[in-house]
């Protein structure tokens, strides 16, 4: 008895895939590609043939969760009447397998059968009606309250379902049951000019639910070569994606009144139906800075990047390519989209506090910081020289020097343009140590007024600062030393460079970020010291 349980559903399982497997190739729509963004947004293209009555398409299945502004359909034979949506009750027709005595009667009109009713009886006839409605049409709520009408020759018989023991068919058995259910669904409604019973149409619209995230591994595998390699990990809570290639969309899109659902398809009157943010805005490009511009040129032709893979630029965004993606709704896949030998330089970095500007700061003797406050960190400097620009993403070193691969670090790689280069971390270095301290070397006092008080001046301050580093290595480093530094740079012993910020509030100082390239020998000392200007708040 178990054995018959499991035979029937295996078989239900079996009709259930093959009626699923039907209605997805009968849908009249193919997606042709899909573009995803780090904010959790995608944009869809797909295109189809479609069946149309009356010079209507009628949508009611899997309408998108298009945004506003974004929802376009179109008929490449220029037949767009119009596009309206609205509800309405809808009959559905199909079929199920038959689970039941009930089911198999309803299923097997018209045939001949052999019923086993309660303890002996038997009758041998066919089955000309199964009554499942009242006098009023309504549909009977139990099985209980159904008829099963049976012609056995000249004679008729009706009994209920439950009182069947057992049938016997002359004849192989239909087992589908055909179904209709009305319900109220939404309608997306595509009007034609014409009344072809078959219309190409096509469809684009960006939606929320799709989004991926950059995965980067960085194999040292010398002091001067690493290997790159990216992965998108995408989060699929959108809808099901078949054979369709995808764009993973670098930079800072902008898509300013997406942020509710398309008038069209919002049949809830939601104002915000909410942007989805997966807590990965941390990956964003606009972090590392959003000012930067990179270039749009008409020469990116596709670089391959792995398999199946290639990508070019399109004004200020750049697409990885990956073809023929399936992952269906609320699937996880990781692709891969590039791996490639850049070069990579080993620097030991450190950030000294910045300045301040009042009067109590400034020292008239050097007081240097302990040599635990300004740690110092080996990093590796990459280096951009692929034809394609790196979003930022987590990275995770790795070295294959040793011909064993060890772990090393997890980092930041933030956005790098062609040709640009950034840094990411690898550990602290605790056998290069750094202190730091300046002291006043020159006053002027009362310089400048303040504006607007009589009371408040400004003393203007020459400043002397100086840097120690040791290094207990047994090779020779590069070193990164970088300060902020509020006021007007004099000189330095070591060369630096420097980058100006932009003075929005009209402050007396200027505020310059300084970085110090230079090296240190094995087991050596060095010594940088410099001197600036400032004004700072006196009486």
């Amino acid at each position: 008895m178990k054995m018959k349980s499991y035979l029937l559903l295996i078989c239900t399982l079996l009709v259930s895939i093959q009626l699923t497997a039907q209605e997805k190739e009968n849908s009249p729509f193919k997606t042709r590609s899909v573009s995803i963004f780090k904010n959790g947004s995608s944009f869809f293209i797909k295109d189809g043939k479609v069946p149309t009555q009356n010079g209507s398409f009628l949508m009611t299945e899997n309408l998108p969760r298009a945004l506003f502004g974004t929802f376009w359909v179109h008929s490449p034979q220029n037949e767009l009447k119009h596009v309206h949506s609205y509800t309405d009750m809808i009959t559905d027709k199909g079929e199920r397998i038959a689970g039941s005595y009930f089911d198999l009667l309803q299923a097997n009109i018209g045939k001949k059968v052999r019923v086993h009713i309660g303890q002996e009886e038997e009758y041998e006839g066919v089955v000309e009606e199964v009554v499942t409605k009242d006098a009023k049409g309504k549909e009977k709520k139990t099985l209980g309250s159904a008829i099963i009408v049976f012609r056995t020759g000249t004679k008729w018989l009706s009994f209920s379902p439950s009182e069947i023991r057992r049938l016997e068919f002359m004849e192989k058995p239909n087992q589908l049951l055909e179904t209709e259910t009305t319900s109220s669904k939404h309608v997306l409604s595509v009007d034609f000019t014409t009344k072809k019973k078959e219309q190409a149409l096509e469809m684009m619209y960006l939606q929320n639910g799709l989004n991926w995230v950059p995965t980067y591994l960085i194999e040292l595998v010398s002091d001067q070569k690493a290997k790159l390699s990216l992965r998108a990990e995408v989060t699929n809570n959108a809808e099901d994606i078949e054979d369709t290639d995808v764009n993973f969309v670098v930079g800072i899109p902008n898509f300013k009144y997406a942020n509710r659902l398309s008038f069209l398809v919002d049949f809830l009157g939601m104002v915000h139906p909410g942007h989805k943010n997966y807590a990965l805005n941390n990956f964003s490009n606009s972090i590392s800075t959003a000012s930067v511009k990179y270039e749009s040129d008409a020469s990116f032709s596709g670089t391959p990047m792995g398999p199946g893979v290639e990508g070019d630029a399109d004004e200020d965004l750049y697409f990885y390519k990956v073809k023929d993606i399936n992952l269906k709704k609320g699937g996880r896949g990781q692709y891969p989209v590039f791996s490639k030998e850049i070069d990579v330089a080993h620097i030991y970095e450190t950030n000294l506090a910045q300045n301040a500007v009042n009067k109590g700061y400034y020292q008239k003797d050097f007081l240097f910081s302990p040599d635990n406050q300004n740690p110092v960190f080996h990093s590796v400097k990459v280096m951009n020289e692929t034809d394609f620009p790196w979003t930022t993403g987590a990275a995770l070193v790795v070295s294959n020097k040793s011909g064993e691969t060890r772990p090393i670090s997890q980092d930041l790689l933030k956005y790098t343009p062609i040709k640009g280069h950034t840094y990411v971390k690898l550990t602290e270095a605790p056998d290069i140590k750094v202190k730091q301290a300046e002291k006043e070397i020159a006053r002027e006092e009362r310089v400048k007024k303040m504006p607007g008080n009589n009371t408040y001046y400004y003393d203007l301050v020459t400043v002397e600062g100086k840097i120690k580093v040791k290094s207990y290595k047994k090779k020779k480093v590069d070193l990164n030393i970088k300060r902020t530094i509020i006021g007007e740079l004099r000189k330095s012993s070591v060369k630096w460079l420097k980058a100006e910020r932009i003075n929005r509030s009209g402050d007396l100082n200027k505020v310059t970020d300084i970085c110090w390239e230079t090296s240190i020998g094995a087991g050596e000392d060095l010594e940088i010291t410099y001197t600036y200007k400032v004004y700072v708040m006196g009486y």
